[in-house]
């Protein structure tokens, strides 16, 4: 018969375990550090995705890659203004800002409804197929006209202004 615990070959002591403590600060620092790292590579992959339709639209690429602009001229890339951008701070006038942007943005890039649809549903790859696909840039009128339109029928002549 077994006398006592201790005696047992599955009990361990408590003289076995070690404890470590770890500062806040450095935990605090090592959470803020990773969240800027995956901020800059969220900028620049958002960037990379954008820059193409910013050049198809005769925009200068780097606007593609600061966070808050970028917006902006997407708006306007997609012939809405730029005060659009206020209301992605309310949230379902977020919801409602999105989707118009999408079904603009599918328009003024000469794309179909299902393709509006994809850009609101996988917005960040669908950016990439606007930019480095073969769909090519309108001009913000034809964001007033039908889906899939191959061409701008109020002005032909359009191109993108160079800046």
């Amino acid at each position: 018969m077994i006398n006592s615990v201790s005696s047992l070959p599955f009990v361990i002591s408590a003289s076995e375990f070690t404890t470590t403590t770890t500062d806040p600060a450095v935990s605090a620092g090592a959470l803020f550090g990773g969240f800027l790292v995956m901020l800059v590579i969220s900028a620049v992959v958002g960037g990379l995705a954008m820059m193409g339709m910013f050049k198809k639209a005769g925009r200068k690429t780097w606007e593609a890659f600061i966070p808050v602009y970028s917006t902006v001229v997407l708006f306007r890339i997609a012939g809405m203004s730029g005060w659009w951008l206020l209301a992605l701070m309310v949230p379902i006038l977020q919801i409602v800002a999105m989707v118009l942007l999408a079904i603009n943005l599918a328009k003024v890039f000469g794309q179909t409804a299902v393709i509006a649809v994809l850009i609101v549903l996988f917005s960040f790859v669908m950016y990439f197929y606007l930019s480095y696909g073969s769909a090519r840039y309108l001009g913000p009128q034809a964001s007033k006209g039908p889906f899939g339109a191959t061409g701008n029928q109020s002005n032909p002549s359009y191109t993108p202004a160079s800046r």
